[in-house]
């Protein structure tokens, strides 16, 4: 699946678990295959994720973690909110309070597998 607002385009993928999903946004390029995988291996976080957890039958939670260089403005964020929307018909019929949390990398850790 494929998530595109203006200029920006990127990969999605859908994790679910009963009425509850995970969107993660990410590039499938920066991703390397199970034969790449040798020695030094760069695992891409992606753009974010996205998370809408049931309460019950009307109610739900959405939170997540977007890439302030990537989701600009509140604009992209409801862009991405759109995807929520057209997984989940409950959405739309329910009021669903959301707090998504705009990040920016300043530094990482990492685990190559070698040391």
């Amino acid at each position: 699946m494929k998530f595109s607002y203006k200029n920006f385009s990127c990969d999605v993928e859908i994790y679910h678990k009963d009425d509850d999903f995970t969107v993660r946004f990410y590039d499938k390029n920066k991703e390397q295959d199970e034969h790449q995988m040798m020695n030094l291996v760069i695992v891409d976080p992606g753009y974010g994720f996205l998370c809408l957890k049931h309460k019950g039958k009307d109610s739900a939670l959405l939170s997540g973690f977007l890439d302030e260089e990537v989701f600009i403005s509140e604009d992209y964020v409801d862009a991405a909110l759109c995807i929520i929307e057209d997984l989940s018909p409950t959405f739309k019929e329910i009021c669903i309070p959301y707090h998504i949390r705009l990040f920016k990398q300043t530094s990482f850790a990492e685990y190559n597998g070698e040391y």
